[in-house]
């Protein structure tokens, strides 16, 4: 038996090597053709069965309690047809109000929008994102103003049917504080504008 003699300074030499290569794993050769044999795909992990007598554990999270949406009170009323037509009166497409959607090809959609949007796919329109109470002719799309004193009045009414009904709906003190202090501030913006036209 030969008795192996190394150097210390080898041996450290030989682990410090070691640690800053990585080994790369020998390449095993399929049988006959000298190549690697191709790796093998890790086992599939199969899911855990519940068992059939255990309850389902309820979910939690923002899916599990949905809260009842409100009906917005521009909608029709459930049964109601509502018709998609051309600029020659032609029927082009049609969906039904219902009392938890709008139904469309058999499909129940969420809203009238979700609604519009396949029925305009269907049309050709592409995919963009529809106003659902504009395509079913609910609304009328706004023209453009003419007369701009028309226009700031109409704006004005709706700014201030708007906050008259924030601040009637029963806010915290902390939430009034801050809707005043908002109220205030659009008014100095209002002088401000007051003194440049003037």
């Amino acid at each position: 038996m030969a008795k192996k003699t190394t150097s210390k300074s080898t041996k450290t030499s030989t682990k410090a090597t070691a640690k800053s290569e990585p080994k790369a794993p020998p390449k095993k050769a399929a049988a006959g053709n000298g190549k690697p044999a191709p790796k093998k795909a890790p086992p599939k992990k199969q899911a855990a069965e519940p068992d059939a007598g255990a309850s389902p554990e309820p979910k939690t999270g923002a899916k599990a309690a949905k809260a009842p949406r409100v009906r917005d009170p521009r909608l029709p009323e459930p049964g109601t047809v509502l018709q998609k037509k051309d600029r020659q009166g032609t029927v082009r497409c049609e969906c039904t109000v219902e009392a938890d959607g709008i139904r469309y090809q058999g499909t129940l959609y969420r809203s009238l929008s979700a609604a519009a949007m396949a029925a305009s796919k269907d049309m050709g329109l592409g995919g963009r994102a529809q106003n659902g109470y504009l395509f079913w002719n609910i609304i009328k799309q706004p023209g453009r103003e003419k007369d701009p004193v028309a226009a700031l009045e109409r704006a004005w009414e709706r700014y201030e049917s708007r906050a008259k009904g924030i601040m009637a709906a029963g806010l915290s003190d902390d939430s009034m504080a801050k809707v005043l202090s908002t109220v205030r501030k659009h008014a100095a913006a209002l002088e401000g504008l007051q003194e440049q036209v003037a």
